[in-house]
């Protein structure tokens, strides 16, 4: 039997045996720590940032500049376009439809019966979705379809709201919905133009992949991604049109916390 000494027995779970003496000295610190009963069974090192409106890193911790795939952490500045150019209000959407642009949500009913009729409200269907299929991420919601002999379609994927959203928007732009979620869509491009824009970057050369509903996901230096959201939060220094777009957006998901989640869910509860 080896004996394990009692210096590599207090290792850091989140690295191997023996790896210490190769973490970089700038390596990310640890900021979860999950724990098992009494104990600690993994930890999860990661950064953070604090920006200001001025651009200004008020506090971080580890590399607060590299590229990151911000993913749904961003989705509501993907709303904004909705917003700006007149779509939402041309549609008639209210908070619900607005809140459920920004929403990972879980499926549930409401958020189901919501995405199907803006959908029919646009003169589409389940199939224009371009994001995939899912099962709700609320169990009750799932138990309940498979229960029924129900499968899931795009409707019930927890980005369909986002994606309701870019037709919204193409069809109000006059603009083919087909192929909405390529890269070089006009509804892809003009979100690109407000991450650019919000976030203060180029990101013409940045890395980018697909995201898990099929859009394009843009790596964003951490540093940026936190002065774009400070910005949207505190809009004052935009354009008109566009301060006008954060703050009904800001406005839709306060009002309507459940729409972004639902049952259970930390960002629906802690604005609710």
């Amino acid at each position: 039997m080896k004996i394990i000494s009692r210096t590599s027995a207090i290792m850091p779970l989140d690295t191997p045996a023996g790896a210490r003496a190769n973490l970089p000295a700038n390596a990310n610190p640890i900021l979860v720590e999950v724990t098992r009963g009494p104990m600690v069974e993994s930890r999860h090192r990661g950064s953070a940032a604090i920006v200001d409106i001025t651009g200004k890193v008020a506090k971080s911790w580890g590399d607060h500049t590299a590229a990151v795939y911000p993913r749904s952490a961003i989705k509501p500045l993907q709303a904004i376009p909705l917003v700006e150019t007149g779509a939402a209000e041309a549609q008639g959407l209210g908070n619900s439809e607005i809140a459920l642009a920004c929403a990972s949500h879980n499926g549930e009913p409401r958020h189901t019966q919501t995405v199907a009729a803006w959908l029919d409200g646009l003169g589409l269907g389940p199939d224009d979705l371009e994001c995939g299929a899912h099962w709700p991420m609320h169990d009750e919601a799932t138990r309940a379809m498979a229960a029924a002999g129900e499968t899931p379609c795009p409707v019930h994927n927890n980005c369909s709201g986002k994606h309701c959203g870019f037709l919204t928007t193409a069809i109000h732009m006059g603009e083919k919905t087909k192929g909405y979620i390529r890269f070089d869509h006009p509804v892809q491009q003009r979100v690109l133009g407000v991450l650019e824009a919000m976030c203060g970057i180029d990101l013409g050369n940045a890395p980018r992949g697909i995201d898990g509903c099929s859009i394009p996901t843009i790596a964003i230096p951490l540093e940026n991604l936190a002065f774009g959201m400070a910005r949207f939060g505190a809009p004052d220094d935009l354009s008109d049109t566009r301060a006008a777009a954060c703050r009904r957006i800001a406005e839709a998901v306060a009002a309507k916390p459940f729409m972004v989640a639902g049952t259970g869910r930390y960002c629906s509860e802690v604005m609710t």
